[in-house]
């Protein structure tokens, strides 16, 4: 499982053009690589990672009850165009990515996102960045489910 650092988190989610890998065709789409940062937000500990300081400032400007960011866990899968996958969260509860669209002339995939006590989310990744999804599962704790999605081609590498 890689780790990221999530020091410089802005809003959209970003993509790189990559390779193709040996032996596949040229026109072959890619998988993609999703990396979902399982983060709490707490109500009440301001107690903040580092990591994510650009990301918990950019949260507060729409949820400013929140006051600190824990991460939990970093999860990373390969998904192939039109598969989904489920990433397990705290307390049992399942985020589930699906990859809609396969990178286009612009360099963006299209995801679709399900998460806790939220319809789905559907969006373009664009530039090689993570985007924030506050969910609205309250844990045993009182503190709050985030992810932060990254998404990008893979190189087979």
């Amino acid at each position: 499982m890689a780790r990221f650092s999530l020091g410089m988190i802005p809003l959209m989610v970003c993509l790189a053009a990559a390779p193709h890998s040996r032996g596949e065709p040229k026109d072959a789409p890619l998988p993609v690589r999703v990396t979902l940062v399982v983060i709490k937000a707490s109500e009440s500990d301001e107690t903040t990672n580092p990591k994510l300081a650009t990301l918990a400032k950019e949260v507060r400007k729409r949820n400013d009850e929140f006051v600190g960011f824990k991460i939990v866990n970093t999860l990373d899968k390969s998904i192939p165009l039109g598969e989904q996958h489920s990433f397990d969260l705290p307390e049992k509860q399942i985020a589930t990515v699906t990859i809609r669209q396969g990178m286009d002339k612009a360099g963006r995939i299209e995801l679709i996102v399900k998460l806790p006590g939220l319809d789905d989310v559907t969006y373009n990744c664009v530039c090689d960045k993570f985007f924030p999804i506050v969910t609205h599962y309250k844990l045993k704790t009182g503190e709050t489910i985030l992810v932060a999605i990254l998404a990008k081609p893979c190189t087979g590498k």
